[in-house]
């Protein structure tokens, strides 16, 4: 049998040594461990649970935390770092974009709100840079945040991606998108959404050696 040890399976799935390690404490991810305490996974079961899930649910398997859709998740405590806010009532989707952003993105500082109106009131106090939100939410949905988000003069600089499972006919029946707004279909991409953020991360970057 095939073994491999943790740090072949970070390169194998794309995901850090300790989100290797939780999937391996859960259970997720089976393993031995030798007689010098190092653990070692079968290579088969990774690639089997990797085709299984897919990535985005590899994240967010070791990366879900209860109650993480009700707190901020500060990042690194930098006060001039990107502020991003994800609105996204579905927790583990959530989970995913907080994985990704703590896995990838030092310079990023991440809030969730739970719903549109929750969002409005994350907007007036961390005043994000970018703005991820779902459409479909209840009371309060996508569609009328970013109706009062494109309507204020003090939120144009903000920078918008909309994930939803909605398809690009049924988002024109409800009124459509703003022209500047990233859509990315659920499932989501991680790379349409990682070449997004890296380029405002060198930007920002850019900003702060010039300064």
């Amino acid at each position: 049998m095939d073994f491999v040890g943790i740090g072949e399976a970070t390169k194998i799935l794309g995901l850090s040594r300790t989100s290797i390690q939780k999937l391996v404490d859960s259970g997720k991810l089976p393993a031995v461990k030798t007689n010098g305490g190092h653990r070692r996974i079968l290579r088969s079961s990774i690639e089997a649970l990797n085709q299984k899930m897919g990535h985005k649910a590899m994240l967010r398997l070791a990366s879900a935390q209860p109650g993480s859709l009700h707190h901020l998740t500060d990042l690194h405590t930098d006060q001039e770092q990107i502020h991003v806010l994800i609105v996204e009532d579905d927790e583990p989707t959530a989970s995913l974009l907080v994985a990704l952003f703590e896995t990838h993105y030092p310079d990023i500082k991440c809030t969730v709100a739970v719903d549109g109106l929750d969002a409005v009131l994350q907007l007036e106090r961390v005043r994000p840079r970018i703005l991820i939100t779902d459409l479909n939410m209840e009371p309060f949905d996508g569609f009328r945040l970013l109706n009062m988000v494109f309507s204020r003069a003090e939120y144009q600089a903000i920078s918008t991606i909309v994930m939803s499972g909605l398809s690009e006919s049924e988002i024109q029946q409800r009124g459509g998108l703003p022209p500047e707004v990233l859509f990315l279909p659920k499932p989501i991409s991680l790379e349409r959404l990682r070449g997004f953020l890296d380029a405002h991360v060198q930007i920002h970057r850019q900003y702060r050696a010039r300064a």
